[in-house]
């Protein structure tokens, strides 16, 4: 009997590199900019209320945007970008067509070396490198930022992301955010939008995902993983999961194959000494 093959799933603080099959209708908020890849069959995206669609390989979904993908049953390369959009905007000259939903959201499509990063994905797939061997084919798919406009982000909003960061387990209120790094709420509010194309909230929501998964990784069951990295609950964490990643979180641990890069746990295991 032949088993199901696993999906592979590469993890760092920074960025995540995600090969195989997803649900059929894959729907979720895009917290960072995205980039997927099909390997098989084109991915369809409906565009609007006016049920046009957009056929094509590869697609470029810009952070804070809310998107239903048709992977025609393919396995795809799912690739979550840095917070701030560098990466993005390494990535947006290599594409080579846009087009803009009904709800404003500008998508990039076409790849140019789109073949290369299919090898390329396929080679994780079925050999399953080391992370540092993963993340250095993700930059080589980013690429440079020579043709890039450079990104300024205002330090105060640095600043807002390292404080969510390190205390990911409480629940700093906004305000307290914002006198700590000296800004109004307001303030505050537009600036982290304009920087990570998300609301504090969410932001917030994503990275304790990204801890819950190192904490389960380090031999925690599920639920207390969740609740050690901020959630309330098992229902707030799988609720939050379907929203931000699609999906249920019990499936698709039992389906995937997690790598997390060394240096992303060691910092996590200190900041987790830090706060006990």
């Amino acid at each position: 009997m032949q088993h199901k093959q696993k999906a592979v799933f590469y993890i760092s603080e920074a960025r995540s590199v995600y090969v195989g099959k997803l649900e059929p209708i894959y729907t979720r908020f895009y917290v960072t900019a995205t980039l997927i890849v099909s390997l098989d069959n084109d991915l369809a995206i409906v565009l609007g209320a006016s049920g046009e669609t957009l056929h094509c390989k590869s697609l470029l979904i810009p952070a804070g945007a809310k998107l239903s993908v048709n992977t025609e049953n393919s396995k795809v390369v799912v690739c979550s970008l840095d917070d701030l959009g560098s990466d993005y905007v390494k990535l947006a000259p290599k594409m080579r067509s846009a087009i803009r939903t009904d709800s404003g959201e500008q998508l990039l499509f076409g790849l140019k070396n789109e073949n290369d990063v299919i090898e390329q994905a396929t080679y994780l797939s079925s050999v399953r490198p080391s992370t540092t061997e993963a993340f250095d084919l993700l930059d080589l798919w980013i690429g440079s930022a020579q043709q890039a406009t450079p990104i300024v982000v205002d330090d105060r909003v640095v600043s807002a992301i390292r404080i969510i960061k390190e205390n990911y387990n409480k629940n700093i209120s906004v305000a307290d955010i914002a006198k700590q790094v000296s800004l109004s709420v307001p303030r505050l509010i537009q600036l982290f939008k304009q920087a990570t194309g998300s609301p504090i909230r969410r932001f917030r929501l994503w990275h304790r995902l990204w801890v819950t998964s190192n904490l389960a990784l380090s031999g925690k069951p599920l639920t207390e993983a969740a609740v050690a990295a901020g959630f309330s609950d098992y229902a707030q964490f799988s609720r939050v999961y379907r929203e931000l990643c699609g999906g249920s979180p019990s499936v698709a641990r039992k389906n995937t194959d997690v790598r997390i890069h060394k240096i992303a746990r060691i910092r996590l295991l200190i900041s987790i000494k830090t706060v006990a």
